[in-house]
């Protein structure tokens, strides 16, 4: 389906997992796609094979960086339709070991970023809703976590950085939706549950805990990428035109109990 033809879209730590099949799905449905990472390597593959596709190499979690990749998407686009604000890290460290300086890192890319890359876009979201006409909002979709709303984890204790930074990203998404709604920008999240990206295959090989996730999930299999893509397809398209500040669980219905 091609919902997103002529639409500009920007998704953050696109160059592997959930951000690159955001991207690559995006692609397929006719937009533009700016892909940034801090890996240009991961990110210049992609961009060679597709000509929608722009690649932008910036560190969500630096001011100066991030100004400039919105420089960037200014010179090449005009303006911005869709933001995916993907990028994020995850560290397993005990709270009785974690450094402030670890913790400090996991907050900056998976809450500071979307917080820095929104604010440096929303100028060109909102040309992009004004360019669409009266009716027309653009659309910010943040990638959270279910561990964004139950404490769980698959390396035996609580990650506390990443359950609070991902917490953090949720309520930044209520807000923003309330802040932005003035500039006819949507802002809403997906939560995924477990889903195998790289960062998931070395506990996903795992047989104890891959029956113990399966005998959690009622829809009884492991996310894909893709299953997280189509939801941000969906949230940003004209089909969610009235939806802001709403989470949308993909985790197979993991949270049900």
């Amino acid at each position: 389906m091609a919902q997103h033809i002529g639409r500009v879209a920007a998704v953050t730590g696109a160059g592997s997992g959930n951000g690159k099949a955001i991207a690559e799905m995006l692609l397929e449905e006719g937009a533009q796609v700016a892909l940034l990472d801090i890996a240009g390597d991961s990110i210049a593959q992609l961009a060679h094979d597709h000509a929608n596709a722009v690649a932008v190499e910036v560190d969500v979690a630096d001011v100066e960086s991030v100004r400039a990749a919105a420089d960037r998407l200014r010179s090449e686009f005009g303006h911005v339709d869709i933001l995916v604000n993907n990028a994020g890290i995850v560290r397993g460290t005990n709270f009785g070991e974690l450094s402030v300086e670890e913790w400090n890192e996991v907050f900056a890319v998976n809450s500071t970023g979307p917080f820095l890359v929104s604010q440096a876009a929303a100028p060109l979201l909102e040309a992009g809703a004004a360019a669409r006409g009266a009716r027309a909002t653009s659309a910010i979709v943040n990638i959270t976590s279910v561990e964004a709303h139950i404490v769980i984890s698959s390396s035996g204790h609580p990650q506390i950085h990443y359950n609070a930074s991902k917490g953090a990203l949720h309520q930044l998404t209520r807000a923003l939706a309330v802040e932005c709604a003035a500039s006819r920008i949507r802002v809403n999240a997906v939560a995924p549950g477990f889903i195998e990206t790289p960062f998931t295959r070395p506990v996903l090989g795992n047989p104890e805990v891959l029956a113990w996730l399966l005998e959690r999930t009622p829809l009884g299999r492991v996310g894909q990428p893709q299953d997280v893509a189509d939801a941000v397809s969906f949230l940003a398209s004209d089909k969610a035109s009235w939806v802001t500040g709403s989470t949308l669980f993909v985790d197979g219905g993991w949270t049900v109990y």
